[in-house]
């Protein structure tokens, strides 16, 4: 229970690595704020299982492109589940795009919500973390933000950003009691690449070319993390990112 009395906030934590992050929350504590990007039913759905668990949770839904969204959100969600004690910025998406042929929606709809989405939640979420002198920030990177990979420019743009935004906020924030730190997940099995995962060809690919041999990473993993860096234990970490990939960062790997 290292999070009883505590709040968490969970953008995108209707599916995927904020839903695992938002029930393993539930489970030490904390009271949740699920975030659906969309469809308010999505939290719901994902809340109702977490109050069937006995934990503690409210369904929310934002628009993480939307400043006015984000600071709606955090006061809605102030109001209804009290101060904000840890923030995970998990909403995303992962697209690819094609150099020469990428639209300007295409390039505005990654940096929106990959990039903007996170830097105006923490925008609302810290002046209340700076008064009470407290909170945890944890943001959601990947593995692309230190390797390049075809089709993948923008999104390993955005999340290498994302991974300079924690740096930077740190020197801001670590002065406040506030520590703000990310991780950067590796293939991670979540409804965004089932097609990918139902594929044999590529999954043999992904095998050869994984140290570990685990092409995906459950969640479930990802959200242990999450918890780590917004516990007690992780108290000295400010502006850190975790590498979460099976080892496929660390050097040219192939199976033999």
């Amino acid at each position: 229970m290292r999070f009883k009395n505590k709040v968490a906030l969970i953008t995108g934590g209707s599916s995927g690595i904020g839903k695992a992050t938002a029930e393993q929350f539930a489970v030490e504590g904390a009271t949740v704020a699920v975030v659906a990007s969309s469809s308010l039913a999505k939290a719901e759905k994902v809340v109702k299982s977490i109050v069937k668990e006995g934990g503690k949770a409210h369904p929310f839904v934002a628009d993480v492109r939307s400043v006015a969204s984000l600071e709606n959100l955090i006061t809605d969600v102030s109001n209804a589940c009290g101060p904000i004690d840890i923030l995970v910025n998990s909403a995303g998406v992962y697209i690819t795009n094609k150099i020469g042929e990428t639209t300007e929606a295409e390039y505005d709809r990654m940096l929106d919500i990959n990039l903007k989405g996170t830097f105006f939640a923490i925008n609302a979420a810290v002046p209340a973390m700076k008064e009470r002198r407290t909170g945890k920030i944890i943001n959601v990177a990947s593995v692309l933000a230190y390797r390049g990979a075809p089709l993948y420019s923008l999104y390993s743009t955005v999340k290498a950003a994302v991974v300079m935004l924690t740096r930077t906020l740190a020197c801001d924030l670590a002065p406040y009691d506030i520590n703000i730190n990310a991780i950067a997940p590796g293939n991670t099995a979540t409804p965004l690449n089932e097609n990918i995962r139902s594929d044999p060809e590529l999954m043999a690919l992904k095998a050869a070319t994984t140290p570990s041999r685990r092409t995906y990473s459950p969640p479930e993993e990802m959200a242990a993390a999450i918890l780590f860096l917004a516990s007690d234990d992780a108290r000295a970490m400010h502006g850190s990112t975790i590498l979460l990939d099976e080892g496929a960062s660390a050097g040219a790997f192939w199976a033999r």
